[in-house]
């Protein structure tokens, strides 16, 4: 199988080119390979929506249902009982992008499925419309939320950890002999579903890269979005997943201190950001009500790797699993805090729901049974009375502090 993926890919090309742009000549999009598998071919067919259905869904293309707006143009918010609720995107070429980027989205969105990337429902192809109707994240992006004091810290890192999974998947696991370089990494492009799962958005100026060449570099002519466009590559040219990464980093700082790089007021920048990393002085950037939840071992783990992505050198930026491994540390150290902070209240509200039982029930016997799992120590409570029915309660702790364990030993 991995012998014929990256023949596969340019195969999607050549046979969405060959249906949307019969008169068109795209240079570097062309192929000279075979035709497409028949499944294939029906599965395209099958994502074409005809443009009266989007326009009844938009009531329009209505002002009222603006979603956003960017380069490939007007993001529409659009329902109906076929298509349910959709985002639509309405190609306006005087934003800067075109045919080929149109071409570019559809493409990788339909050969490429992961839960922390967007779903493409279908594309319109008619007269001189270009539109791409995708599944509606119900949250918006990130971006919007950046400033949300009711975001709390553990939602912001199970965010990054989405969205870090998502880029890995593009750049390490499509396939072993190619692999996908985003180009536009930002907050505004990780949108987020009911439940804040975050989704890698908006894949028109994404680049397929091939793994099995000596140089893993593209020559391309720098863009994206200025603030999150990796200095090597705006300054040469040379494109490389590690420029996701940069992109990346200054993701991750704007997430730790509620800043967007784009919003004039803050005068953010990934620069402010490093500067204030090296001299430790990150608590001056981050938002006090945020501050005050972040265990301190996750903020050290947090910050260390969004630093390491920001570095100059390519080769000292890590991968996007390393990120990825990172943020699960992070995650970790953050989810144990929370265990310490809320298990010990309830603990107290049961030793003294024991206490009482104990007082008032004559004939009482309390087994203290302990088991050694895998993240800590089981204990269960046998509550035995002549008077009551025999009550099993089990209660599953994590023992990740003294406190803890020393109070469960009280009797």
């Amino acid at each position: 199988m991995c012998r014929y993926e990256a023949k596969g890919i340019q195969l999607i090309v050549k046979k969405i080119s060959n249906m949307l742009f019969p008169d068109k000549d795209l240079i570097g999009l062309q192929t000279h390979l075979g035709d497409i598998p028949p499944s294939s071919h029906e599965d395209l067919k099958q994502l074409k929506i005809p443009l009266h259905e989007i326009i009844r869904a938009t009531n329009n293309f209505s002002t009222d249902n603006i979603l956003a707006t960017g380069g490939f143009g007007m993001v529409y918010r659009g329902q109906s009982e076929k298509l349910g609720m959709v985002a639509v995107k309405k190609l306006d070429r005087g934003h800067g992008q075109g045919d080929r980027e149109f071409m570019t989205e559809i493409t990788l969105l339909s050969a490429y499925k992961h839960e922390n990337i967007v779903s493409l429902v279908g594309y319109c192809f008619e007269d001189e419309e270009r539109i791409l109707v995708m599944k509606y994240e119900i949250n918006g992006s990130l971006e919007a939320h950046l400033h949300n004091k009711n975001l709390t810290w553990i939602q912001r890192l199970r965010i990054c950890l989405d969205a870090a999974n998502g880029l890995k998947y593009l750049h390490e696991d499509v396939g072993s002999q190619h692999r996908i370089i985003h180009r536009d990494v930002k907050s505004s492009n990780i949108l987020l579903n009911e439940n804040w799962k975050a989704k890698i958005s908006d894949f028109g100026l994404s680049k397929i890269s091939l793994t099995n060449v000596p140089c893993s570099v593209i020559f391309s002519q720098a863009c994206g979005t200025l603030g999150y466009i990796d200095p090597q590559y705006q300054a040469h040219n040379h494109l490389s997943q590690k420029s996701d990464v940069y992109s990346f980093g200054v993701v991750l700082f704007e997430v730790l201190c509620s800043r967007s790089v784009n919003a004039r007021e803050y005068h953010f920048s990934a620069q402010l950001a490093q500067s204030h990393y090296e001299k430790k002085t990150l608590d001056e950037i981050i938002d006090s009500g945020l501050r005050s939840q972040m265990n301190s071992d996750c903020l050290s783990t947090y910050s260390s790797i969004a630093y390491k992505c920001l570095m100059k050198q390519r080769d000292e930026r890590p991968t996007m699993g390393r990120v990825v491994d990172q943020l699960e540390e992070a995650l970790d150290y953050q989810q144990v805090s929370c265990v310490a902070t809320s298990v010990t209240p309830h603990l107290f509200r049961l030793l003294m729901i024991i206490s009482d039982i104990k007082f008032n029930v004559c004939t009482f016997h309390l087994f203290f049974n302990r088991e050694l799992v895998d993240l800590g120590m089981m204990y269960t409570f046998v509550l035995d009375t002549k008077t009551l029915n025999v009550t099993l309660l089990m209660i599953s702790v994590l023992l990740y502090t003294k406190e803890i364990f020393s109070l469960i030993r009280m009797r």
